[in-house]
């Protein structure tokens, strides 16, 4: 093969692996994925080519930078090709360009699965359709250009609310992390012993307080799909020594309560939470709610799994805490969510009840 033959290849190739490193380098960002190995290799494949490139094009790019015609004829040839008028016609080189750039875009579509999933026939289980639907696809990819909304305020605030700071909740020590998974069991059964405020302080910190600020930016106890913190916690409180019964609101910034209303609400929370008697012997219920927006922004149509992973993520963190403190929890999923909704005051929609977790002195 000459050397003409040879640059033709690498700068067809150079084209393929340029076109492909921008792909996955717009995938890896629609997807938010780290590490992403096929845009590092196509990267460094790309950077490979063009070194080659630029080796093989050598006396080209000289004879440009020092004025002598962009194009040169090959050896043996004198004089400068003259230019054409016009654009001119297609050439088949062009025209094979064309067909293979539409050939390598239909295989890269086929090959990374970019096409949504088929729609499933009507009167199929919602959580199966939306399951399908969000599935990585060229609509993720086109979200990164079209407009989800605004990022909404990292934090909640109650200007209005009675502010009840907690006590500082480093420092103290239960049991190991090995002991705490080891004994982790879910726990309805609730002795009526009032908890203190320094553990329910550590109940909060531990399951999803600010643990890091790194770039003026507070990092939490339980991971975040892309550091965004959809959930709020509102703590229901039944027995808390040196606090009121009542609704609060867990501000993260400053580690405190706001207080949004007094008062026993033991009887709501078990029939809003489809009768289940523990959820007014616990000592608190953590009622974790969405606002969904703080991750639609970003994460478009898989929002809804990414939200749903992270108050997983809390859960456990409220089982393992309470548990290193001795203390009984209580995952719950099944409950009344328009009542929960309003109890909150919250719409349902825009931010919304998904989960529970009851928290007491064990029996």
């Amino acid at each position: 093969m000459n050397k003409r033959n040879l640059g033709f290849l690498v700068s067809l190739l150079l084209l393929l692996s340029a076109a492909v490193t921008a792909g996955t380098g717009l995938l890896s960002e629609a997807l938010d994925l780290n590490e992403f190995v096929y845009h590092k290799y196509s990267g460094f494949l790309t950077a490979g080519l063009a070194t080659a490139h630029v080796y093989l094009r050598w006396p080209r790019l000289l004879a440009y930078l020092r004025g002598r015609g962009a194009v040169l004829q090959p050896a043996g040839k004198v004089g400068m090709r003259p230019p054409t008028a016009g654009g001119g016609p297609l050439s088949r080189r062009g025209l094979l360009g064309l067909a293979l750039g539409a050939v390598g875009g239909f295989l890269l579509g086929r090959v990374t699965g970019l096409e949504k999933a088929t729609p499933l026939a009507r009167g199929a289980d919602i959580g199966e359709v939306y399951h399908q639907w969000s599935k990585p696809g060229l609509q993720d990819i086109l979200g990164t250009v079209l407009h989800w909304g605004r990022q909404p305020a990292r934090y909640k605030e109650y200007a209005w609310a009675q502010v009840i700071p907690l006590p500082p909740a480093q420092g103290s020590r239960g049991l190991s992390l090995e002991e705490a998974i080891e004994r982790r069991r879910s726990a309805r059964d609730y002795s009526g012993e009032p908890m203190t405020l320094e553990e329910l302080s550590r109940l909060l910190y531990y399951t999803c307080g600010i643990n890091e600020e790194r770039w003026g930016q507070g990092l939490r106890t339980a991971p975040s799909a892309g550091a965004l913190y959809p959930i709020e916690v509102y703590p229901v409180v039944h027995h808390v020594a040196d606090l009121a019964p009542g609704l609060y609101h867990y501000s993260y910034p400053s580690h405190a309560l706001e207080r949004l209303k007094e008062g026993d609400y033991r009887l709501s929370m078990v029939r809003h939470g489809v009768g289940q008697e523990f959820l007014g012997w616990a000592n608190v219920v953590l009622v974790l709610a969405a606002i969904f927006q703080r991750t639609r922004w970003k994460y478009q149509e898989r929002t809804y799994r990414y939200v749903l992973l992270e108050a997983g993520h809390i859960g456990q963190n409220a089982y393992l805490a309470a548990t290193s403190m001795g203390l009984g929890a209580c995952a719950v999923g099944a409950f009344f969510d328009d009542d929960l909704n309003r109890l909150l005051e919250v719409d349902g929609t825009q931010e919304a009840v998904i989960y529970l977790l009851a928290v007491g002195k064990k029996a």
